[in-house]
């Protein structure tokens, strides 16, 4: 009985500890209903980003108020901060935020991208998609051999479908995507 007991606080901390994470269904990192169409190797890979919407900060650090209601605070490597937000952060955004933890027990972020800055229309030579909330990808190029369909962020990297992608820039205007392939240029289609 008292092994019972010891297991089920040991779960406990656990779920806790890990209290940042969404669920499967809600949406915050992309990965909604889709989450099934990344490639084997990947769904077997345990995602360590944070995810949760972005309450305050300044240039040195900020706060996330993530799903389980918590808020967590990051600190931003103010020598590397453009290297590691990706879409900058306001009130309210929804983030994707790995991080790793120093010797102070502080949280130091290696990469937060925004996810909402990342949810519109990318255009380039031959491609022409829309990033949407909850995971999928509408792809707006007539007789695309292979479109997107799905997206979602694992490990600070951007999949879609079961392409791996590193985000080298995301802003109001550019996304820059780079892979084994090389690097890909999008830019944001504004609406009218």
């Amino acid at each position: 009985m008292r092994k019972l007991a010891l297991l089920a606080l040991f779960f406990m901390t656990i779920g806790l500890f890990f209290g940042c994470k969404p669920s499967k269904n809600d949406g915050n990192n992309g990965s909604g209903d889709s989450a099934n169409v990344a490639s084997a190797t990947a769904e077997t890979v345990k995602d360590s980003t944070m995810y949760g919407t972005y309450v305050d900060g300044g240039h040195g650090g900020f706060m996330l108020k993530c799903d389980d209601d918590s808020v967590r605070e990051f600190v931003v490597d103010l020598d590397n901060d453009s290297d590691v937000v990706f879409g900058g952060m306001a009130a309210g955004d929804q983030m994707a935020v790995t991080y790793r933890t120093n010797g102070l027990g502080e949280k130091i972020v290696t990469k937060a991208i925004n996810l909402t800055t990342l949810q519109a229309t990318w255009t380039s030579l031959d491609k022409n998609f829309e990033i949407e909330k909850g995971g999928t990808v509408q792809s707006h190029q007539q007789g695309e051999a292979r479109p997107w369909t799905s997206w979602r962020i694992l490990n600070g990297h951007l999949l879609l479908n079961s392409d791996t992608f590193d985000i080298d820039r995301l802003d109001g205007d550019s996304l820059l995507l780079e892979n084994h392939d090389g690097i890909f240029a999008y830019s944001r289609l504004k609406k009218q």
